[in-house]
């Protein structure tokens, strides 16, 4: 009967911690050294999914702008941004060692960029 009421525990009390550990969740907040400029970014990883979703909060929402394109553990991660500036393959690059954001053009389309953002420094949420 003891072990029956462990199992019943284990079964539906610690299923939903199982189930949330395959959604993996990183954030990152960024801004430039006047703090004039705030983005913040959510890297969702799903079970079988090699690189993560990429989410930037607009408007007080996480939105879906792209996928981690390419990624070294502990040392950087590279995402794209598909809607920093529509009409060009724009990535941002993560140094995770210095937790700087660098932009990155991977491509440029029908519209020539005049000036790249800055630099920003980040830190983990």
């Amino acid at each position: 009967m003891n072990t029956l009421i462990k199992i019943t525990f284990f079964v539906f009390f610690l299923k939903p911690w199982i189930v949330n550990a395959e959604n993996i969740k990183y954030g990152i907040i960024c801004n430039n050294v006047d703090k004039s400029v705030l983005l913040e970014f959510l890297f969702k990883n799903k079970k079988n999914n090699l690189f993560a979703d990429t989410f930037k909060k607009i408007n007080g929402q996480f939105i879906k702008i792209g996928k981690v394109v390419g990624q070294k553990s502990s040392s950087f991660i590279l995402f794209e941004d598909k809607y920093a500036f529509l009409g060009v393959d724009f990535a941002w690059h993560l140094d995770k060692n210095t937790m700087k954001l660098k932009p990155v053009l991977l491509s440029e389309g029908t519209i020539r960029l005049e000036k790249m953002p800055e630099e920003l420094s980040c830190s983990k949420i």
